[in-house]
């Protein structure tokens, strides 16, 4: 093995040890790999990557404001409640963030949990949980809505809306798959993969939107709580960590010559 295949993998290790000190570091705080659906795919749809995710059991209860720093390497997210303070919700064994407001710690029509992140990144995989199809709970079929700013600053409405106890639809160019069905007592947890494709966003919305009852009560409208997010940085980070690696390399071979010296 030349010197140069030496200081890529040294800059490789390197790069790998700061990472995990430095930036994985949210994800961690529930039960979310309880099935070890989170450690695969389902249906070819990718889930959360616990590596690479915020995840609801990661927000501060009682806050309207909180930021994850390096969330994903060199990106931080800023989140806000508008309509009460953040607040988590757990069932079936999942975990998810909403507002403490109509519905305590779900986000109810007229609130919002707004993120804007500090590098536009592309969105792997967004997770709504308790968004049910009806009758249960005297549900309509629920419809959360997502509203992404895009990295030329326009913006984009996306739907969600639950159909089944193991289906529903989604307005945007992703796929949706269903965790843990919307029955009585279950998760009614929705993955949706790449969710806008392969557009860059800088900012999301979430909130709810009045749903279509379709059997039973349906005297409760639609409400939900968010999971978690998945992201990979934009390009100019990845070209960034293979500078510093080749970097690496290249110091790692000058001081190789030098001792030959």
């Amino acid at each position: 093995m030349n010197k140069i295949k030496i200081g890529l993998l040294i800059g490789l290790a390197a790069f790998s040890l700061n990472a995990s000190a430095t930036s994985f570091k949210y994800g961690k705080g529930d039960n979310h790999d309880r099935d070890g659906k989170y450690s695969t795919s389902k249906d070819g749809c990718a889930v959360c990557d616990p590596d690479n995710s915020i995840f609801g059991s990661d927000f501060k209860e009682g806050k309207s404001t909180q930021t994850f720093k390096n969330f994903i390497p060199d990106t931080d997210a800023t989140f806000t409640a508008v309509g009460g303070n953040f607040q988590k919700k757990t069932q079936d064994g999942y975990t998810g963030v909403g507002v403490s407001g109509k519905t305590s710690g779900e986000i109810d029509i007229g609130e919002r949990i707004d993120v804007s992140f500090t590098k536009n990144i592309l969105i792997t995989n967004i997770t709504l949980g308790l968004l049910f199809d009806g009758p249960e709970y005297g549900d309509v079929n629920e419809t959360a809505k997502i509203t992404a700013t895009f990295l030329d600053g326009t913006q984009s409405d996306f739907f969600l809306t639950a159909t089944g106890l193991t289906t529903a639809t989604w307005t945007g160019p992703g796929t949706v798959s269903n965790i843990s069905e919307a029955s009585y007592g279950e998760g009614a947890l929705w993955a949706i993969a790449n969710p806008f494709g392969d557009k860059r966003v800088s900012a999301l919305s979430f909130t709810a939107v009045t749903g279509l009852c379709g059997s039973g009560k349906c005297n409760n409208q639609s409400d939900y709580v968010l999971h978690c997010i998945s992201a990979v940085p934009e390009p100019s980070t990845y070209a960034m960590m293979m500078a510093g690696i080749a970097a690496v390399g290249f110091s790692a071979r000058r001081k190789a010559k030098k001792t030959q010296a």
